[in-house]
């Protein structure tokens, strides 16, 4: 009996041993549930707190630029852009008593949430090396655009071959491969790849044939490799950071100025466009409407100067007439002749190639003298516009890379022209291919725009600097015919800008990580029915001004947080 007892008592005490254990481990269980919920929902929250940076700027983009520069720009703003609060710490976010407000003045960092946007800096040298960041937009106005790029080889076949091969690490075969890739047709070129290549893959797949999607798509071209299209720059923050490879694993592109540190992504975009309103929210007027009797009317309500109106009807309807040369001319015809000559009876009305079409010649009220071009050219850029469609590929010249505008300069190449006939097909997309342009070359001219220019239009003190004519009356460009000839590729600012966003609380991680491309293209004043939330312009009509437009949207958070949680403003100020 003693010995039964005895036993009763182990097997009691193995039970309890064995319940202990289960409710031990359930509770581990429930505790890793837990924590593995709140790492769920912080997730949640900091990619709320990255898309409400995308919602911010989408307003913040939609305002004139009058009011854009009084908040300090989009070009290097650290106190809008930099550990922008959107939840103060006063709400609990997480733990049983969230959704509850905390102890009255109490704030609590870890439910202190931010967003901050954040966009590489050029170096010294005006190149995207990946030395430092700040905080901004990227203007894709200031990248090459490919959308242009298919357009110059369908009007002059081989050029865009030429283009792209300027571009750090771009063979022939990677070029015509692209090219390929972009066309519509299925032929191979000399050096390209079409379906009967990519269908004996592993897994095999066809040729876009189309502009592609988004600029990661450009892995799947033959020769375009991930350190060709990233670089070192392994986590796509804008910066090498320690443990990414060193610039010399590049060597094989035969590229040591650091233009490639970045990738060709940080060179290439599919969308840059114009704004399509003035700087006060009204809409641009399209000097090449076909409509003359309309474009008086608008030029008229307009501009005060009657001689200004007459004489740009009188251009549409004659050409540059007598061909003056202005103050500055050479003495030969002017380059307005070159890309609008007069129309003939009956004949359609002559076009500008560009607004300096209007400088320089005879009877023109637009003098080709530097002081007066500052004063009035502005005047037509903010209220003028070459097509019915926001003008798209133009560069940057205040804010492209030296990479970019060593495109536009007559180098050696291994194909048989030596030097690239730059034409586009459409006025909306460069210049016109009817229109004549001859080939530019900046070769003179780039270490001067690079020296003088301002990159953030927030810095600018002299407003002509807003516009791609100052390398001319600032003299660095000194013959009015070849400004005529540089300006339609170039534009002082874009209006679709690509927003790298990253949201976090101020402790306890992680963090979300966005890229975002925001099109503000069309931001101005509307007319509407509905008086909510409008202002009332000059006439007193009630108008509206719409938030700019997402465009294309990518989530990097996989690729890691991407950047000390100093640099993202945390425990900045809260005021």
């Amino acid at each position: 009996m003693l010995k039964r007892r005895g036993f009763i008592l182990v097997v009691v005490l193995i039970v309890v041993v064995l319940m202990t254990l289960s409710v031990y481990a359930f509770s581990r269980f429930m505790l890793a549930e837990r924590k593995g919920t709140d790492m769920s929902l912080r997730q949640t929250q900091v990619r709320l707190l990255a898309e409400s940076g995308s919602e911010y700027l989408r307003m913040f983009l939609a305002q004139d630029q009058t009011s854009l520069l009084n908040l300090g720009g989009v070009y290097d703003n650290e106190s809008e852009l930099c550990g922008h609060i959107v939840t103060d710490g006063t709400i609990s976010m997480t733990g049983p008593s969230a959704g509850t407000q905390t102890t009255a003045g109490s704030i609590d960092d870890r439910d202190v949430g931010r967003f901050s946007v954040i966009a590489p800096m050029l170096s010294e040298d005006g190149v995207l090396t990946g030395e430092s960041i700040r905080y901004g937009l990227e203007d894709e106005s200031a990248k090459l655009n490919l959308r242009w790029i298919m357009q110059i080889e369908t009007a002059q076949p081989g050029d865009g071959r030429t283009m792209l091969m300027r571009l750090p690490g771009v063979t022939e075969d990677i070029a015509d491969a692209l090219l390929d890739w972009m066309d519509e047709d299925s032929e191979e070129r000399d050096y390209g790849a079409e379906d009967e290549y990519y269908g004996q893959l592993d897994p095999p797949y066809y040729t876009r044939n189309a502009l592609p999607d988004s600029l990661d798509e450009l892995l799947l071209v033959r020769g375009i490799t991930p350190k060709l299209l990233y670089g070192i720059d392994w986590n796509r923050n804008g910066v090498i950071d320690l443990g990414e490879p060193d610039e010399s694993t590049l060597d094989e592109f035969d590229v040591y100025d650091g233009s490639l540190n970045l990738g060709l992504i940080s060179l290439l975009t599919l969308d840059s466009r114009e704004p399509m309103f003035s700087p006060e929210g009204l809409p641009k007027i399209n000097v090449n409407m076909d409509d003359l009797e309309e474009l008086r009317t608008q030029l008229a309500e307009c501009f005060e100067d009657e001689t200004w109106v007459d004489y740009i009807i009188q251009y549409r309807q004659q050409g540059a007439g007598t061909q003056g040369t202005g103050t500055q001319g050479t003495g030969t015809q002017g380059a307005g002749a070159a890309t609008a000559t007069a129309a003939p009876s009956g004949g359609s009305p002559a076009t500008l190639n560009s607004l300096l079409d209007l400088v320089g010649n005879t009877g023109s009220p637009f003098a080709d003298d530097p002081d007066e071009m500052n004063e009035y050219l502005p005047l037509l850029y903010d209220n003028l516009m070459l097509g019915g469609q926001p003008a798209a590929g133009r560069i940057n010249i205040n804010q492209a890379s030296r990479t970019v505008l060593q495109l536009f300069t007559a180098q050696e190449s291994e194909s048989a022209d030596a030097a690239l006939l730059l034409l586009g097909a459409a006025a909306e997309v460069m210049p016109a291919a009817d229109a004549g342009v001859p080939p530019i070359d900046l070769t003179d001219y780039i270490e001067d725009i690079l020296a003088e220019r301002v990159i953030d239009p927030y810095q600018i003190e002299a407003p002509e600097m807003n516009y791609p004519f100052w390398i001319y009356t600032h003299g660095i460009v000194t013959d009015l015919a070849e400004m005529k000839q540089i300006e339609p590729y170039f534009c002082g600012q874009g209006a679709v800008f690509k927003a790298s966003i990253a949201g976090r609380f101020d402790e306890k991680p992680p963090t979300a990580r966005l890229e975002v491309w925001i099109d503000a293209s069309e931001c101005g004043i509307q007319q509407t029915d509905d008086t909510a939330g409008t202002n009332t312009s000059a006439n007193g009509n009630s108008t509206q001004i719409p938030p700019a437009a997402v465009i294309r949207f990518r989530d990097i958070t996989q690729l890691g947080p991407g950047y000390a949680a100093e640099l993202l403003g945390t425990n900045n100020d809260r005021q």
